[in-house]
C-alpha cells in the first residue's frame, strides 16, 4: 500500500479491505468510525479524499436513518430502533454501498456501476461483521503541531 493509504499491509484493516478489493470492478473501500473519522482506506484513494468519503458516508447514513424515521415511525417522541442494514446508491460514475458494522463503524465499498452486487454485498456483510467489535475509537490524527 502507498503512503496515501491509511491502512497498512498486515494490519487488521488491510485484512478487511483486501478481499473486497479483489472483486472485479471494486475501486475503493473505506472504513469510517460512526462519528465520521477515517479508520482505514484502500490504496490509491488519497488520504484527503478518504477522509471526505468517511465523513460524507457517515452523514449520508444519518440522513437516511432520519428520513426513514420521519416517514415510518408512528410516534416520533418514542422512536423504535431503526437500524440500517445496507444502503446502495448508483450514480452516473458508479455504485456506492454503505454498510454499518455494529454501532461504531461503517464500511463503504465504491466501484463501477456493473460491479457484481451480490458478491460485493455478501462479502461486505461478512467483512462488516469482522469490523463490528474492533472499531471502538479512532486515535487523533497528528496535526503536526505541538502537543497540548
Amino acid at each position: 500500500m502507498t503512503e496515501n493509504a491509511y491502512a497498512r499491509s498486515g494490519d487488521d484493516y488491510s485484512m478487511v479491505l483486501k478481499p473486497l478489493l479483489d472483486i472485479p470492478k471494486v475501486r475503493h473501500v473505506v472504513v469510517a468510525s460512526s462519528d465520521g473519522m477515517l479508520v482505514a482506506a484502500s490504496e490509491g484513494l488519497h488520504r484527503d479524499r478518504a477522509e471526505g468519503v468517511a465523513a460524507m458516508s457517515t452523514a449520508a447514513i444519518s440522513a437516511i436513518r432520519s428520513a426513514s424515521n420521519a416517514a415510518l415511525q408512528v410516534n416520533l417522541d418514542k422512536l423504535v430502533e431503526n437500524p440500517i442494514e445496507t444502503n446502495t446508491m448508483m450514480t452516473g460514475l458508479g455504485t456506492c454501498i454503505l454498510m454499518p458494522a455494529a454501532n461504531n463503524a461503517l464500511l463503504v465499498v465504491v466501484g463501477e456501476r456493473d460491479m457484481p452486487m451480490g458478491i460485493v454485498a455478501g462479502l461486505a456483510a461478512r467483512q462488516a461483521r469482522k469490523l463490528g467489535g474492533t472499531v471502538m475509537s479512532v486515535p487523533a490524527r497528528d496535526s503536526g503541531g505541538a502537543q497540548s
